[in-house]
Formats: C-alpha cells, sequence, structure tokens
C-alpha cells in the first residue's frame, strides 16, 4: 500500500450522516480523534474489505496522520485517542430526524491494533457489525473537504463544519432546528451531565460563536445561526449556511502550514492540552502565546489557592491582552536599548503617586482577569465569602443589592470584589507594597526553552 494513499486520491469524501452529530456518552471526542476517524473511514472505504488474515482494515499510522495534515508529536495523542475509540461508548444520530435507524450506542471502533511492520507503525482496526455497512456504503451522507477537515483547531468548529455540509445544498440552507441542549454534546465533543448547569450565554460564548468563526475562516461554507426564544430564553438553535463564492473558496482551500508541536512544549508541561494549546497559538500567535504561558507560570508559582481552571486562564491572558503589564511594570524605568532612564528622585511625592496608580492599575488589571477566568462554581463560593464580608462591615444598601441581583461586575462591586480576592490568593492587604510582576523572558531566551 502506498504511504500517500489518502493524499493521491479525490479531496471530496461522502460522510455517513449518522457520523455527523456522534453523542459521546463516556468519554470526550477530540477534534484530532475526530479528524482520524474520518480518515480511516475513508482509508477502509478505499480498501472495500478486511484482510483475509486479519480480518482487520489496515494503514501505515502516519498515513493516517498525514491524512488530516497531523503536526510533529501527533502520533502519541492519537494514541491516546485510538485507545478510547474502543472503550469509550458513543451514540449515533443523524442532525435530521428520521434519517438513520436507531442503533443505540455502541463504541467508534470494536477493535484497535498498533504492530511494527518492517521498522514502521502499522494501523489496524475493525467497527461494530451494526454500522460497519453504513460507514462504507452510506445511502445518505455530507459530502465534505478532506483539506478542508485538516484545518480546522477545534472539535466545535469540526463538528458544525460536517453538519452544515448535509445541508449546503438543501432549498432552504437550514439545519434541522434542535434545542441548545442537544447541541452541547454534539459540539463540545463531551458528555453531557444529568443535569445541565451551563447556561446558554456561555456555551454561545465559548462555543458556538468560535465555531461559527472557525467555519466561515478555513471552509467553504458560510454559517450562521438562528436563536428561538421562549419569552427572553434562548430555547432552539438552527443554523443556515452557504457555499462561499468560487474566488473565497479558493482562498479556504489553501491549506495552513501544521504546527509542530514542540513549541507548544512549555504549555503541555503545565498541563494545558495539546488541542487547546494548538488553538490558541494559531489564533493569537506564537509570540503573545509564549508571553502568556510565562504569565500562566508565574501565577502557578505565586502563593495562594490554585487556578481551577488553567485553560480558562490561559485563554483570559490572550483575550484580555494582560501579558504585556508585566513587561510594562518592570521596564518602567528601562530605556528601549535596555539603559535606565534618567528619573527624578525617588523622593517626589508626584512620582510616588504616579508609580503607586500605575502599579494599582495593572494589578486591577491582573486581578478582573483572574477573577473571570474562574469556573461558575468558584464564582458564587467566592461572591457568598464577599457578601459575609459585607454584612460584617454594614455595607451599603446599594451594593448589597446589586451583588444580591447578580450584578458582580458592576464597578461598585467589582471594585470590592478586586480587593477581597486580592487579599485571599496573596495573603496581604491591597494598600500593602508589593513587589513588581516578575518579569517575562526575553524572545532570546525563550528560543532557547524551546518555545519558538
Amino acid at each position: 500500500m502506498s504511504k500517500d494513499l489518502i493524499l493521491d486520491k479525490e479531496d471530496r469524501f461522502e460522510k455517513p450522516v449518522s457520523t455527523l452529530a456522534i453523542v459521546p456518552k463516556t468519554g470526550v471526542i477530540t477534534r484530532v480523534g475526530r479528524q482520524a476517524y474520518t480518515i480511516m473511514m475513508l482509508v477502509a472505504r478505499e480498501q472495500g474489505v478486511e484482510n483475509d488474515k486479519s480480518g482487520l482494515f489496515a494503514a501505515p499510522l502516519n498515513s493516517v496522520i498525514r491524512g488530516f495534515d497531523g503536526s510533529k508529536g501527533t502520533v502519541d495523542e492519537l494514541k491516546k485517542h485510538l485507545r478510547s475509540m474502543v472503550t469509550h461508548v458513543i451514540e449515533w444520530q443523524s442532525p435530521s430526524i428520521g434519517e438513520t435507524n436507531d442503533w443505540g450506542a455502541c463504541t467508534l471502533l470494536s477493535e484497535v491494533r498498533l504492530t511494527k511492520q518492517k521498522g514502521e507503525t502499522w494501523l489496524s482496526w475493525a467497527y461494530p457489525p451494526s454500522m460497519r455497512q453504513d460507514l462504507l456504503s452510506p445511502s445518505r451522507y455530507a459530502q465534505i473537504k478532506r483539506s478542508t477537515i485538516a484545518q480546522f483547531r477545534s472539535h466545535a468548529g469540526l463538528a458544525l463544519y460536517e453538519i452544515c455540509a448535509r445541508y449546503k445544498d438543501n432549498p432552504s440552507h437550514l439545519t434541522s432546528k434542535h434545542h441548545w441542549h442537544w447541541w452541547l454534546p454534539v459540539l463540545t465533543g463531551k458528555p453531557s451531565p444529568k443535569e445541565i448547569k451551563t447556561e446558554f450565554r456561555f456555551f454561545n460564548r465559548d462555543t458556538i460563536k468560535p465555531a461559527i468563526e472557525e467555519v466561515n475562516e478555513v471552509s467553504e461554507l458560510v454559517v450562521s445561526v438562528h436563536e428561538f426564544k421562549v419569552g427572553r430564553t434562548v430555547n432552539f438553535l438552527q443554523f443556515e449556511v452557504h457555499e462561499k463564492p468560487e474566488q473565497t473558496k479558493k482562498e479556504a482551500a489553501k491549506v495552513t502550514k501544521a504546527i509542530d508541536l514542540t513549541k507548544l512544549a512549555r504549555a503541555l508541561q503545565l498541563g494545558i492540552e495539546a488541542e487547546f494549546a494548538e488553538d490558541m497559538f494559531v489564533k493569537y500567535g506564537a509570540l503573545d502565546f509564549a508571553k502568556a504561558v510565562n504569565r500562566l507560570e508565574a501565577r502557578l508559582n505565586m502563593p495562594g489557592k490554585p487556578i481551577l481552571s488553567r485553560h480558562a486562564y490561559l485563554k483570559s491572558l490572550l483575550v484580555g491582552k494582560v501579558i504585556d503589564i508585566a513587561h510594562a511594570l518592570n521596564n518602567a524605568e528601562t530605556g528601549q536599548g535596555g539603559e535606565k532612564k534618567l528619573v527624578p528622585a525617588i523622593n517626589s511625592p508626584a512620582l510616588k503617586q504616579q508609580q503607586f496608580q500605575e502599579s494599582e492599575s495593572a494589578r486591577v488589571q491582573v486581578m478582573r482577569t483572574e477573577i473571570q477566568a474562574l469556573d461558575e462554581v468558584r464564582i458564587r463560593e467566592l461572591l457568598a465569602e464577599l457578601r459575609e464580608q459585607f454584612v460584617a462591615r454594614g455595607m451599603s444598601l446599594g451594593v448589597m443589592k446589586r451583588l444580591d441581583d447578580g450584578n458582580w461586575q458592576s464597578a461598585l462591586v467589582m471594585s470590592e470584589l478586586i480587593r477581597f480576592y486580592w487579599k485571599k490568593t496573596r495573603g496581604t492587604e491591597w494598600s500593602a507594597p508589593v513587589r513588581a510582576v516578575p518579569q517575562l523572558p526575553t524572545v532570546e531566551r525563550m528560543e532557547q526553552g524551546g518555545l519558538f
């Protein structure tokens, strides 16, 4: 078999509608796992039948990775996903009601093997009997492009693209309408809890909007969302899909160069998942990503309560551009060439006041970023503690009302919350003298550390 078998074939691929809206029940489906599964399906369809001796489909592992333009370092990550394909249960369903038979629940693969053949790693696999025929010869399918799925950096974007591709030729250009609870596990690739505590506004902000942006950026489709409300509450979602004009499609078809995961090594060492790190790296660039990773590492080394979500904290640093605060603080008295500036005497009251205000402003931004990176449970706990303090201090009714109404991001409450959180995590009063935030490494030092 040619190692580049997948790359030599036609770019378009007919993917069964039953594999578009996969609902995980016992484990997470990631972007890399979904890309690999699609390429394996393409290989199996090209081969037609399993190997006579092994009873399995087979291909070189690197051939599968090249099929979705996987990057260096993807091999180890893919091995983890292959194991999950035979252990985690999923539910198969079509995005349109009544398009497929009800298969119930099963695993993505019934068997998977990794073997060495003449020094090369080969991947062999088999499908559950109930779904094998539909995967190899689907009666209803979505026409997607291999080169397009290779460009996605998030599971949500990839899943939305594949579902919307099913409807691009429909006269209405509309997907089926479902409750947003239906879309939650389908787009996130994560099992839904028995009781969904996530609010729609957070799901919309963190998953739907980024997925739409990614589809519109890297694919041949243009997607928008329609929200259906009952009163003021969003209940149902439906997506509208159109093909881009020919010229725009040609630009979107340019495949992005794969990222070398060694550039993300520091982030992975700090517990950031490879897929999330790669997404942030692509979206915000190498320099800002490196700065944010260093800020995250500095925060992890600080005393106080640990960060509950390192992913949320890293993203908030990049979104809020707080990554440059430390650099500004530490270089306030240093010229561009590294030489010391000539500044007024340190005992100048005006200079002291200016430096205090600049330092306080920077601290406010840092604290605001950390607070907004907390999850909902931790926010509620923090606000409950703050309310107890307010009661003990006899806080004004206006501030108490804002807090009780959930308006904790108002200026009156936030200013108190920032100072409360500072003392809770740093162990000192807000007005106490503080050291400057640890200086960020230079570009040269980051290069030596393997980030560039």
